[in-house]
């Protein structure tokens, strides 16, 4: 039974040249124009310098190399006297090869930031200030302005990642949990000796996961008190997700036998039925408008992802090639770059029988391949602006990437099943 149901690319200017800011999203600053180095056709990420030598410049950096959109300069490599320079010294960071800089300092109650691109002058392009009491959500704060600086869309910094852990200790327990898409302010979700699955994360926070609790796979739901049960019909209420809107929620049920998709309330009451067939049909997820759904079934032989109406009926099977195709997730999109709402991830297992991540255009059926050669990847799923992709890998844990697989980076360790949940701010 199938899961859920039991390189740099070429492209035009430097914050392009990473698979993370493309197409309507490329937006390239003077520096970059004119220090981009184009080699066959290619062209370099922005060379960005932290000085900061707190927490607050760590986390800038590492926020920095997630975005996929910047090459950060080794701080042991700056002079000291550009590290505690009072002013700004344009030429001395051109000397060691920055295009871009940032600079944070405390000033009174607040976290000031300033951003700086060398090819504007010694004034910075940047600047603003945040309640100093949490430093890690000023720099992320901080990070996503500058993101909305060069692309228009702000990055996605402070989000959340539910995920699951086991523990064998002596027996197997599943625990979910958050943690910020860096892997930061990790938070327990359920504490129970039970096996607590597939979470996935709501339009307003809220944590829907599959729990043998009351020793049936029912849903609950964790709005961040104590979770609660919604759906506790007999058999399986697995792998629920909610609508755009927040109003329903997809799920598999096996109350009549067999496994098929429903749509029910926040209550756990019946909305309505979306599949019938004798296959086995799971693992839905919400296209961004709400009115069509992706799910896995086997009715073709192999498990495949297939497409439908949010009302149900008219499925139509997407991918083509893999004899066994699983837990997709939808790209939710971002107003620059509509044309990524068109694509949906799944993990898919190739001919060596490796699980690996690929993508699939809805349109057009065009494939694209995002993990190869690094362990067993699966169960993607995208950032709140499409732009950015996880997925738990046998290489140890939850990597994220950019959307076409590159810059894969590790963020949580002994997580799996991950889901990214919305912007934070």
């Amino acid at each position: 039974m199938f899961r859920h149901a039991l390189a740099i690319v070429s492209l035009c200017g430097a914050f392009a040249a990473s698979a993370y800011w493309t197409g309507a999203d490329a937006v390239v600053s003077e520096a970059s124009a004119q220090d981009a180095k184009d080699i066959g056709g290619k062209f370099r990420l922005i060379r960005l310098a932290v000085p900061a030598g707190d927490d607050v410049g760590e986390i800038l950096r590492r926020d920095a190399r997630l975005s996929g959109g910047f090459e950060v300069l080794d701080r042991k490599g700056m002079p000291a006297a550009l590290i505690k320079e009072k002013g700004f010294n344009k030429d001395g960071w051109i000397q060691v090869g920055a295009d871009a800089v940032i600079k944070n300092a405390k000033v009174g109650g607040q976290i000031r930031f300033l951003l700086y691109d060398l090819g504007q002058g010694n004034r910075p392009v940047l600047s603003k200030g945040y309640p100093a009491g949490d430093p890690r959500k000023a720099a992320h704060k901080f990070m996503n302005d500058v993101i909305a600086h060069y692309t228009g869309v702000p990055g996605v910094f402070g989000s959340r990642i539910a995920f699951v852990r086991t523990r064998r200790n002596p027996t197997v327990t599943k625990n979910v949990y958050t943690a910020e898409m860096d892997g930061g302010n990790v938070a327990s979700i359920t504490n129970n000796r039970s096996l607590n699955i597939l979470p996935s994360i709501g339009p307003g926070g809220e944590v829907l996961f599959t729990s043998y609790a009351k020793r049936n796979p029912d849903l609950w739901i964790s709005s961040g008190g104590a979770p609660r049960r919604i759906s506790k019909y007999p058999g399986l209420n697995l792998g629920g997700v909610m609508s755009p809107n927040g109003g329903s929620i997809a799920l598999t049920l096996s109350k009549d036998g067999n496994s098929e998709i429903y749509l029910i309330d926040r209550g756990g009451n019946i909305q309505r039925r979306l599949t019938k067939s004798p296959a086995i049909d799971g693992s839905p997820t919400w296209s961004p408008a709400g009115n069509r759904i992706a799910f896995v079934s086997n009715r073709a032989g192999t498990p495949q992802i297939y497409v439908m109406s949010s009302s149900g009926g008219g499925a139509k099977r997407l991918t083509r090639k893999g004899k066994y195709n699983q837990t997709p997730d939808w790209n939710p999109g971002n107003k620059k770059d509509r044309d990524l709402a068109n694509w949906v991830a799944y993990a898919g297992r190739d001919n060596a029988n490796r699980f690996d991540v690929f993508a699939v255009h809805v349109r057009t059926g065009k494939l694209v391949r995002l993990t190869q050669g690094g362990g067993r990847n699966e169960d993607p799923t995208y950032s709140p602006d499409g732009r950015l992709v996880a997925y738990a890998s046998s290489r140890g844990g939850i990597f994220v990437a950019t959307k076409d697989g590159n810059n894969a980076i590790p963020v949580i360790r002994a997580g799996t099943t991950p889901d990214w949940g919305p912007r934070a701010y």
